[in-house]
């Protein structure tokens, strides 16, 4: 027993008591594990007295690193927004390119100078002084230059297309090559005789056969024998205008056929109320006879001697 040790417990109301026999080597080994928790105890606490003092001298660093981590997101979130502004305005200069492309062929005009150039964006060297957000602002600044440019494009290319329409279904050509021999209104009796007569077009002397042309965009309305104008072709440009040629040797449409300008519709000829081979060219507009030279840029001369 002498070698032994015993913890005895007591309760408060004496009733049986428990007692723990151990050995002195199992004292010492107790001992040592309470001196090696105590020793692992004081360790943790001297460690987290460590990690606190380590937290507290590293704040301002990991302050600096969440700063830095915001800046990049922001510098990333301004990135994307370069990136999509740099294509909007790159989608915009090509739209403003085939824009201008489509109108210098509309109007038949030479363009000056590039449509690239017209908004270049910044300069590579300007760029390389500038911080993000003036490279920003300034793309912020130009965007909507470019795309103000755009829309005003876009406005006179829908107003070109409508005038180039228009302009297309009014008859501003000559439909034959030849001299004009006579011209719209009273005239003498080609005939012979001192009488006059209402001329309701023009005359153009061309050999038999030479090619007539339609001088407007529209549809035939009429062909057909005519006891004075011979073999004619009637032409609808809408708008209320109609135009028709006579004196034909041949016709080469029918009715309901869709022409565009300068289309080959007829060979002039001498059928119909004629002294000779020529194209009887009229025009109607709103049912009413007016000059054919009305809608052309042709120089109207001193009617010839009748």
């Amino acid at each position: 027993m002498k070698k032994k040790y015993t913890i005895i417990f007591i309760p408060p109301d004496h009733s049986n008591t428990h007692q723990f026999q151990f050995s002195k080597q199992t004292r010492r080994v107790l001992g040592s594990g309470v001196l090696l928790i105590g020793v692992m105890m004081a360790g943790l606490f001297a460690h987290n007295l460590y990690l606190n003092q380590y937290i507290k001298e590293s704040q301002p660093t990991i302050d600096h690193i969440d700063q830095l981590n915001s800046a990049l997101v922001e510098r990333d979130q301004e990135i994307t927004h370069l990136n999509e502004m740099s294509d909007q305005i790159t989608n915009d200069l090509k739209s403003i390119k085939d824009l201008e492309e489509k109108l210098t062929s509309i109007l038949k005009i030479n363009p000056t100078s590039s449509p690239a150039n017209l908004s270049r964006g910044i300069d590579s060297a300007d760029q390389s002084f500038m911080s993000p957000n003036q490279t920003i602002q300034t793309l912020d600044q130009q965007a909507p230059i470019v795309a103000e440019h755009l829309n005003r494009l876009e406005r006179y290319y829908e107003i070109a297309i409508l005038q180039k329409d228009r302009l297309d279904h009014t008859p501003t050509i000559i439909p034959a090559e030849g001299e004009i021999t006579s011209y719209h209104g009273y005239r003498g009796n080609p005939f012979g005789g001192k009488s006059t007569e209402f001329h309701s077009g023009i005359d153009i002397a061309c050999n038999y056969g030479s090619p007539v042309l339609a001088t407007a965009d529209g549809v035939v309305t009429d062909v057909g024998r005519d006891p004075v104008y011979g073999l004619r072709v009637d032409l609808d440009h809408g708008n209320g205008i109609v135009t028709f040629y006579g004196h034909n040797s041949r016709i080469l449409v029918k009715t309901g056929d869709q022409v565009k300008k300068t289309d080959l519709i007829a060979n002039s000829g001498n059928s119909g109320r004629s002294t000779g081979s020529h194209l009887h060219y009229g025009t109607i507009v709103n049912g009413k006879n007016i000059d054919p030279l009305t809608f052309t840029s042709f120089i109207k001369e001193d009617p010839p001697n009748v």
